[in-house]
């Protein structure tokens, strides 16, 4: 039986609507409760609907890397696991990574590798679901006493806690980014492209003083920048 008659089944799906499901309803949940919050606090009906029209908007457009995402992995791991991973906890970046490692430690070259089969497939979800369930187990047992000690470096140095944050927030993105600054190839040249239109953007929003195109910064440069990494793909891979 090809493993895509697994990845793709109803089980799967079934499984994956349920856990859908389960996010929307605690989502309407949530927003009942800030709707409530804010009406007491005396906020107007007008703005409270401003609010969630303005939220609604640019929750959408950011989220279109998500589904580009998704799409890329579909024809390889099924639509309902990454439909999952990339709806609940997951993000593109450490999605496609994670599935790539999966692949690349059987040997094979990435997702794309022709010889990618079900035992491939199986590495690829262990990976995936695994690589992120520390995250979680650090926020249930660690993130309140960390958020404790990180207050008690802003108190005593301000400057000193932003400077933390932000030191640990580039070894972060440094982490992610080191594989593909190394190849010199076209991963390099379509982050430099990235980094190019983000920086564009940036400045039309300095000029245009259009503080709204703010949220669509990030979706912008990756989505231009998966665009270009097919260019440069045709034209030099």
């Amino acid at each position: 039986m090809p493993y895509l008659s697994i990845a793709n089944s109803t089980l799967l799906y079934a499984i994956g609507g349920i856990i859908i499901v389960f996010v929307l309803v605690q989502s309407c949940l949530f927003l009942r409760k800030a709707w409530k919050q804010g009406a007491a606090l005396g906020m107007e009906k007008k703005k409270l609907i401003d609010t969630v029209r303005a939220s609604a908007t640019f929750s959408i457009v950011p989220s279109i890397p998500i589904l580009l995402g998704l799409i890329a992995m579909a024809p390889v791991l099924g639509i309902p696991f990454p439909w999952i991973r990339l709806s609940i906890i997951g993000s593109v970046s450490y999605e496609l990574i994670a599935a790539g490692m999966g692949a690349e430690a059987l040997g094979l070259e990435g997702l794309s590798d022709p010889g990618f089969d079900a035992l491939a497939f199986s590495n690829t979800m262990w990976i995936m679901t695994i690589g992120i369930i520390w995250g979680l187990v650090f926020c249930v047992f660690f993130l309140k006493p960390y958020q404790r000690r990180l207050q008690k470096v802003r108190q005593r140095d301000a400057a000193w806690g932003e400077l933390l944050i932000m030191a640990l927030f580039l070894g972060l993105i440094a982490s992610f980014l080191g594989p593909f600054v190394t190849t010199f190839g076209i991963d390099t040249l379509t982050l430099v492209s990235s980094a190019l239109i983000m920086l564009l953007v940036g400045l039309v929003i300095r000029v245009t003083k259009a503080k709204w195109l703010t949220n669509f910064a990030l979706s912008i440069s990756m989505i231009a920048g998966m665009a270009l990494a097919v260019l440069y793909t045709h034209l030099w891979g």
